[in-house]
């Protein structure tokens, strides 16, 4: 071994010497300093904790001999002690509790207690201070606190205090009071409107809530009305906002008024029946109002919180409601007879109004056939020239033989008067056919009061339109049931337990079934495979809601083959706009679904190729770079054990070397980057160009000769940021570089296009001749062939133009400068 290389390995033996030794110095002044950090922490605690037993020694019996709630705090609220009453309270799990009672106050009494706190302090005591808390628990409670300060030497240190819980005497006192108070608001009031207000206004004010509105259920509709209100739901002139009317069984309210239970919702998110009002609120309680079991009424009342109403108010709303229910009920029943009696005034007006310009023909008839009402219709049916107000009176026992002349069986229309007029039994819808081709149905009905008849009324009713437009029906019928048996779709009809009513003949050639071998067989058991089935049973389930759908289900044939089949429902409705099956329209998609199946099999092989050409493109550019790495330090050492002793010429020549190491290393890494542009998934985010701009003019040197100017403030659009980073620093970047004139300029501006902006980035440089224009954009293609060149930074642009949905392309005329143009979608979705 030659002297060199000895003295090269001892220097380097010496430097690790050197390292060791500083760094196991270090780290025993560390240690040293741990060791004395963790005994004064042993110290520490074991003093305080002898102060601790010391305390609880001398206060344990007189904390567990206390019946009430008992609790020592320091003065920032942090509990230091507590008796097992104290744990009851607060619904603590244990005494050894880390807890501050300040935290289990409510925001809105901070002031009452630093004002009461602070006189606490400078008096040594308080009396009689009641204040709300919320328990570990989160219950809320009312209590009643006497305490005293604690001094050390003459200084307050801690508090100490018995809390005692009268949340219920309270609640008591006030629920008496409110009853009294509704009951003699209500007292002697008859108006409905009246009653229902004063109760909303009571109850809203004892819950402290924010709404309360009183429902009236009107059993002969099965709804419930809006006729009382607290809160929002009144204008100025404490009228109803916003009036709103429920069906029995619909939302909480009408849910109540169903079953006739009282309810508390503790979150309206999470419950499907909660009906939004003026706006969505977070609980709801909601009491009946009855009389026996009939529900005549309910109170309803919401607040902003959750969990808001308790079991109290819940008793305290039964209580309420059963003692209203009299009073409300008597001024149901006042408001419904004097309804009643308009009612029955305004319907004897509107029944002779209506009889007289009905489009039947009415004859009403006494026990002895004397006309009591008749109307224009029936005169104009039975050709009668004579007003209808003189014929009351007339008798009609001739009035058959007078006019049976108009029908087609002249003696049958007879006979069949005299018929049912010896019955006195109610007919209807008999048809009647007229000379003149009209078709009348005749509806007779017999009059009874106290089973003694007192006579009878006759209805014609003109159904010449309708007979005519059933027989148009029934052709439209046959003509469509033609065109829907020939479709080349296949269509299946189902009841509402899927089972088949018909198919078509596409449909039969699909299946390989008849449709005698199909008629009254559940659908999905031939045709459904079990993987399936859940398809299937989802979908009957929407159509059956009335939905429409479209879905692919894997069916087999008569055959046993597995086919690919497109199915569009839709429900069937009878006359009721009741849902009594579907109809489906099936398109086999086998074919197609393999073209499918087999086009994703050829996008996965090329997406793992891609994988694989990346991947290998990495381990390449890996390789590549480690021989450089040795290379590039095998020099470094050369000329670090060569100093002083390498001539000009060598080092020149090593130089060279680490310029072409460093240009080969980027050559790698730009190849890299380039084949790595499509793998890497392009960002999407908003980004504002000024700032992408003004950040490239704090990297990219520029020099004094050259003017950098943006004509206008640049847009922001979605996309890359990192990428449209790169672009505009390669193609600025570039501008600088080939800039030869004296007084350089390069110019960043751009324009609306659309959905797209185009930019520019001009300069007034060395020009590119124009047979170069499309060739400078492929890779390893440049013109100048610098140091820092590596063709192909164009080639970058390019595609990350092109990731951006973009274009590219160039204008330039050698000598005077160049112009690249590139469009970006303003939104990269």
């Amino acid at each position: 071994m030659s002297q060199d290389k000895i003295d090269i390995l001892q220097r380097a033996l010496k430097r690790e010497r050197e390292a060791r030794k500083a760094a196991e110095k270090i780290l025993e002044q560390k240690s040293t300093e741990l060791f004395s950090s963790k005994k004064k922490l042993e110290k520490l605690y074991k003093d305080a904790e002898s102060d601790l037993q010391r305390a609880d020694s001398q206060l344990q019996g007189v904390f567990e001999n206390i019946v009430d709630a008992y609790v020592i705090m320091d003065l920032s609220g942090n509990i230091l002690k507590m008796n097992t009453s104290a744990i009851s309270l607060f619904e603590f799990d244990g005494k050894k509790v880390e807890a501050n009672l300040m935290n289990m106050v409510f925001p809105e009494d901070y002031d009452t207690i630093s004002n009461a706190f602070k006189n606490f302090l400078k008096t040594g005591f308080i009396t009689d201070f009641e204040i709300k808390i919320r328990s570990k628990k989160n219950k809320i409670k009312l209590v009643h606190i006497n305490a005293s300060v604690i001094y050390d030497k003459g200084i307050p240190v801690a508090a100490q205090g018995i809390v005692r819980d009268i949340t219920k005497s309270k609640e008591d006192e006030l629920v008496i009071e409110l009853i009294n108070s509704i009951a003699q608001s209500i007292l002697g009031k008859l108006d409905i409107y009246e009653i229902a207000f004063e109760i909303a206004h009571k109850i809203a004010n004892y819950l402290e809530s924010n709404d309360c509105v009183i429902y009236l259920y009107h059993e002969e509709q099965n709804t419930l009305e809006q006729i009382a209100a607290y809160g929002e739901k009144l204008d100025e002139n404490k009228q109803l906002i916003n009036k709103i009317f429920l069906k029995e069984g619909e939302g909480v309210v009408g849910h109540v008024a169903q079953t006739g239970i009282s309810e508390i919702v503790n979150d309206t998110i999470n419950d499907p029946r909660y009906v939004v009002d003026i706006e969505r609120r977070k609980s709801e309680i909601t009491i009946p109002i009855k009389i026996g079991d009939k529900v005549i009424g309910v109170i309803d009342s919401e607040n902003d919180q959750e969990n808001f109403f308790t079991q109290k108010h819940l008793e305290m709303l039964n209580n309420i409601a059963s003692l209203v229910a009299l009073q409300l009920k008597s001024a149901v029943d006042l408001r419904e007879r004097k309804k009643a009696e308009e009612e029955l005034i305004e319907s004897e007006e509107r029944l002779s109004t209506l009889i007289l310009n009905l489009d039947s023909g009415i004859l009403l008839e006494d026990e002895n056939r004397k006309i009591i009402l008749t109307n224009k219709q029936f005169c104009e049916f039975f050709e009668i020239p004579v007003p209808v107000e003189q014929l009351i009176g007339q008798d009609c026992s001739n009035s058959a033989e007078e006019s049976k002349s108009l029908f087609q069986n002249p003696e049958e229309f007879v006979k069949n008067i005299e018929t049912i007029l010896s019955k006195k039994e109610l007919v209807l819808s008999e048809e009647l056919t007229m000379v003149n081709g009209k078709i009348y149905e005749r509806d007779f009905v017999p009059i009874y009061r106290n089973k003694v008849y007192k006579g009878h009324l006759w209805k014609y009713r003109d159904v010449t339109l309708k007979r005519q437009y059933r027989k148009s029906i029934e052709a439209q019928r046959h003509k469509y049931r033609s065109i829907i048996t020939n479709m080349n779709l296949g269509l299946v009809e189902v009841n509402a337990n899927d089972e088949i009513l018909l198919v078509n003949q596409s449909f039969e050639e699909m299946s390989g079934y008849k449709l005698e071998e199909l008629l009254g067989k559940i659908a999905s058991d031939i045709f459904i495979i079990d993987i399936d089935r859940d398809i299937i049973n989802n979908e009957n389930l929407k159509r059956q809601q009335g939905q429409l759908n479209s879905y692919e289900v894997r069916a087999k044939n008569k055959a046993g083959q597995i086919r690919h089949w497109l199915i569009s429902g839709a429900p069937n409705y009878n006359l009721n706009g009741e849902v009594i099956g579907s109809i489906g329209i099936h398109l086999d998609i086998t074919d197609l679904k393999n073209l499918q199946l087999q086009k994703e099999t050829l996008l996965k092989d090329l997406e793992r190729s891609n994988d694989e050409l990346h991947e290998y493109a990495h381990i390449v550019s890996h390789d590549l770079k480690s021989p450089l790495r040795s290379i590039y330090a095998l020099v470094a050492w050369l000329k670090e054990d060569n100093e002083g002793k390498l001539d000009d010429m060598s080092l020149k020549n090593v130089a060279l070397i680490e310029s072409t190491l460093e240009k080969m290393e980027q050559l790698i890494s730009n190849i890299l980057k380039y084949s790595s542009l499509e793998a890497a998934s392009t960002q999407r985010e908003e980004v504002n160009l000024n700032e992408v701009v003004s950040d490239l003019e704090q990297i990219i040197y520029i020099p004094n000769h050259i003017k950098f100017n943006i004509k206008k403030k640049l847009p922001t659009l979605t996309g890359d940021k990192t990428k449209l980073q790169q672009l505009f620093q390669n193609l600025i970047g570039n501008a600088i570089k080939f800039c030869d004139k004296k007084n350089g300029l390069v110019e960043v501006d751009f324009k609306n296009s659309g959905a797209y902006y185009q930019f520019s980035v001009k300069d007034n440089g060395i020009g590119i001749e124009k047979k170069y224009h499309k060739k400078i954009f492929k890779i390893f293609n440049y013109l100048n062939k610098s140091e820092d060149s590596s063709g192909i930074g164009l080639s970058i642009v390019k595609k990350i133009v092109e990731l951006h949905k973009g274009r590219i392309w160039l204008e330039s005329e050698v000598g005077k400068g160049t112009t690249f143009f590139f469009s970006i979608k303003k939104q990269l979705i």
